[in-house]
């Protein structure tokens, strides 16, 4: 009998090691015999640590090692290949369907066959997004840009309970409106919750910011060095409207908005329009001659510390340009994220 419990015991202890034990395969003729492939794991600052070294041989690579919990991970192959991948117990096999694909295919486990699913169909949708493109049709275009957006908000609802999602929802979590965003939060193990802590913060700002709030103020440096509010512009008695609008003279696509703001600027300025613009530039010079040489003739102020501000915090800004529109009369926001046409649209319907 004994005998008997001892075979019993050594076969769970074989099947508890089988367990951890993870296999990961990797061919592709990119994969140069001579050079080294790492695993590598993030690390705190950004940096990855080497956690396995192997040599690659006839244009293919084997790491085996022990993993307790499932972790996101990267294999990297000599100095210009990075394939990130989930480490788990399991055979992983990494690959190429077709030698012309930019990107591989990680497969063989139950996460990273989750996320080759969302890979596939992301592929799929872009493909067919080229082709649109191609045609100039604008109305499939937009089709696609829909459905890619769902896709990947399905996905995320359906899987933010397990380290793919979680990992998805890091890199997409703009798709979502800031309510939406703390719905999702909300389903994500207690475990797991403090990794999302910044970002249920940032859209519960963001939630207080959204159309129908009131305003919150906001109080920097102008290019004279005095201080002015946001406060005092909106509550003078002589504006009607005020866009408060984040930018900075290194944003592209900030400029590209400066001809709109420009023109709806000379429109209805004299009609009780204004614009309080916060730059999130860091120094002082790039902001004053962006500034002198585009002919911003609009109120201005900055902390010159880039994102590093107290105002982009209270708006939630994590991308620029971005702005508000404020009903004076009110202290409400009453329209955000306006591009373009959008803004002198805006005012002729306000301002008629």
């Amino acid at each position: 009998m004994k005998k008997i419990f001892a075979i019993l015991f050594a076969a769970m202890a074989m099947t508890a090691c089988n367990n951890t034990t993870y296999t990961i395969n990797g061919t592709d003729a990119s994969f140069e015999d001579g050079i080294n492939a790492y695993i590598q794991l993030p690390s705190e600052g950004g940096r990855f640590e080497a956690i396995d070294t192997v040599a690659i041989v006839n244009n293919s690579f084997t790491f085996t090692g022990e993993v307790e919990q499932t972790k996101k991970a990267f294999v990297t192959v000599g100095d210009n290949i990075h394939i990130s991948l989930f480490l788990e117990p399991g055979t992983i096999n990494i690959s190429k369907a077709n030698p012309e694909d930019r990107t591989f295919s990680v497969t063989g486990t139950p996460m990273n066959d989750l996320r080759n699913e969302l890979s596939q169909k992301s592929v799929e949708l872009m493909n067919k997004y080229r082709a649109a493109n191609e045609a100039g049709d604008q109305e499939a275009i937009k089709a696609i840009e829909d459905e890619m957006t769902q896709s990947i908000k399905s996905f995320i609802a359906a899987n933010a309970a397990n380290i793919v999602g979680q990992d998805v929802l890091k890199q997409n979590y703009y798709y979502f409106e800031p309510q939406e965003l703390l719905d999702i939060i909300a389903t994500i193990p207690a475990e797991n919750a403090e990794a999302f802590a910044k970002m249920k913060e940032s859209a519960e700002a963001a939630l207080k910011v959204q159309p129908g709030n009131p305003y919150i103020d906001v109080v920097d440096k102008t290019p004279a060095g005095e201080e002015l509010s946001l406060k005092s512009v909106v509550e003078n008695g002589k504006n009607k409207y005020v866009l408060l609008d984040f930018w900075a003279s290194w944003c592209g696509p900030c400029m590209q908005e400066v001809p709109y703001l420009i023109e709806t600027y000379k429109a209805f300025h004299d009609k009780g329009f204004e614009i309080y613009g916060v730059s999130f530039d860091r120094t002082e010079e790039a902001w004053l001659n962006a500034i002198k040489e585009k002919e911003l003739a609009w109120l201005h102020v900055s902390a010159l510390k880039a994102w590093d501000n107290q105002a982009r915090a209270d708006y939630a800004v994590n991308s620029i340009p971005a702005n508000f529109l404020i009903d004076c009369a009110t202290g409400q926001i009453i329209a955000t994220s306006l591009r373009g046409e959008e803004v002198k649209a805006k005012m002729e319907e306000l301002l008629k």
